[in-house]
């Protein structure tokens, strides 16, 4: 389960608890299903053009006449209808993903899908930001809309996630670098890979451990033939429940995003769990990590990210007193702090 599914489960988990009952509704065959205890609707269509989706959008406004209360997962799932009591959610910028010039690449193109974000805006009562970046880049582009902005910022338990003392185990002073992310380009992993390669030859006592999923298995095929022939180079993937130990056994932790970036769920783990975190100028990682006091923040090139972790890696009491800041700063986003700020947003227009 990604970190948008994990979003979703927690948000209609909460709205259960504020006494709502809930429905997801998305593309599909035209089949229902059910998880956790809420019923899943799929609608059959399937095109989108600028990334909005207007069959999608109007097809939904027409069959859930019947609900009091919509919250749009996505900011253009708004397009170009929106039910007069609803929230939509932006979870970050998307549209620096150097694929998105194939959506809307010309002068032509990005005014329309411009003029499209604008009536995504328009229409619900409140728009929720999971970052900072995103609302300033709509102040400044399409500013009549400041008003209905909400920033809540995504969210870490910090019960489960909590630092633990590695000094009693770590016997063997190795300094393992971990990389929690899907194996995609945006994601920085081939910068990382690069990294690996020139630490892993340079100092013998650095670890890196790569935990995410390829989004299919020829990529998770490529990548354990890339770790069969580097050495101290580890690939695998957990579930949830097993990530707060995996990043606890971690001394640095890698967020090397290079767009598509919100406020990272695992970067907000990391902190929580007393780790420094070198972090990708992208999205909202700014609003997490600030340059020298928790980590780092810089262009994930390949240079930029090996001077960055041989900088950590040499300096045991600077990892030390980052992670100790990491860690304060990750409780003031624990979730039950995200859990009050949506309650009081969901109270607010569903009243």
């Amino acid at each position: 389960m990604g970190g948008a599914e994990r979003y979703q489960v927690d948000l209609c988990r909460l709205l259960k608890e504020l006494g709502y009952q809930v429905e997801v509704w998305q593309i599909g065959e035209g089949w229902v299903k059910e998880f956790d205890g809420v019923k899943i609707r799929s609608i059959p269509v399937n095109k989108s053009k600028y990334n909005t989706y207007l069959e999608l959008n109007t097809a939904f406004y027409e069959n859930s006449m019947s609900f009091d209360y919509v919250i749009y997962f996505i900011l253009p799932l708004a397009y170009p209808i929106a039910r007069e009591k609803s929230i939509a959610i932006s979870h970050g910028v998307f549209w620096d993903w150097p694929g998105f010039e194939a959506v809307a690449g010309s002068q032509e193109e990005r005014r329309e899908w411009l003029r499209r974000m604008s009536i995504s805006l328009a229409g619900p009562s409140k728009l929720v930001s999971v970052d900072t970046n995103t609302i300033n880049f709509f102040n400044a582009t399409l500013h009549n809309y400041y008003h209905k902005w909400e920033y809540i910022p995504n969210y870490v338990d910090t019960e489960i996630f909590k630092p633990i003392d590695r000094e009693k185990n770590n016997e063997d002073e190795k300094v393992r670098v971990l990389f929690p992310r899907r194996l995609v380009p945006v994601r920085g992993i081939n910068e990382t890979m690069r990294a690996a390669e020139i630490l892993t030859k340079r100092y013998p006592w650095i670890e890196f451990h790569f935990c995410g999923r390829g989004h299919d298995d020829n990529i998770e095929k490529l990548m354990s033939e890339w770790i069969g022939k580097q050495e101290r180079c580890y690939y695998y993937w957990k579930p949830f429940e097993m990530m707060p130990y995996i990043f606890q056994q971690a001394d640095i932790v890698l967020i090397p995003s290079r767009s598509t970036e919100g406020t990272s769920l695992s970067a907000l783990e990391a902190m929580a769990c007393g780790k420094p975190v070198i972090a990708g100028l992208a999205g909202g990682l700014s609003d997490l990590v600030l340059p020298g006091y928790n980590g780092y923040l810089i262009k994930p090139t390949v240079s930029n990210l090996v001077e960055a972790i041989e900088e950590l890696a040499r300096n045991k009491e600077k990892r030390r007193l980052m992670g100790k800041r990491g860690r304060e700063i990750a409780l003031t986003f624990d979730k039950k702090i995200w859990c009050q700020r949506w309650a009081k947003i969901i109270n607010e227009v569903f009243r």
